[in-house]
């Protein structure tokens, strides 16, 4: 006995293949960036550097939040490299590559003047990459459209390594 299948079940069965083939999901290859991206890229100018936590230094007791950049000439030579920074300024490009013109051997060693930038862990890690490569990230405390603030933390020569935050502030 001959088997016999029906013409429509073979063309139903032939469809449904090339029915789920032809469904593609419209997907970017790139994700879309969030508004954190727009708020972090442009000109910025370096305001100061504060401590992130209380901080005992020459037996005084200096709340969180106390300029770095204040204390800079009561830290000798140390205080030369901090104050070297003061009138930094930081370009974040659209296109994920950033310079700094200014000093930063103490506050940012291993991103240097120039590299490129991402916003990394969920946009809460502001990620400096080197154009050696060298990763450098750091926490957001806080963005808006007119202020930027990094952790950081910072050796300074004779004195501490200190977590400190890196403010700035749109131009």
């Amino acid at each position: 006995m001959r088997s016999f299948i029906p013409v429509k079940m073979v063309v139903a069965v032939l469809m449904v293949p090339s029915l789920l083939l032809s469904c593609k999901k419209n997907h970017d290859a790139t994700p879309e960036k969030s508004q954190k991206y727009e708020q972090v890229s442009g000109t910025w100018k370096q305001q100061d550097i504060v401590l992130a936590v209380p901080a005992k230094l020459g037996g005084q007791n200096l709340p969180a939040g106390t300029s770095i950049l204040a204390l800079a000439p009561a830290l000798g030579a140390a205080g030369a490299l901090i104050t070297c920074t003061k009138n930094n300024s930081y370009q974040f490009n659209t296109d994920g590559t950033f310079s700094i013109n200014g000093c930063t051997d103490l506050i940012l060693p291993a991103a240097g003047n120039s590299g490129t930038w991402k916003l990394d862990v969920h946009d809460a890690v502001f990620l400096l990459t080197s154009q050696k490569g060298v990763n450098d990230p750091h926490w957001i405390q806080n963005v808006s459209s007119n202020t930027l603030e990094l952790s950081i933390t910072v050796t300074i020569p004779g004195v501490a390594t200190a977590p400190l935050i890196l403010k700035l502030q749109k131009q």
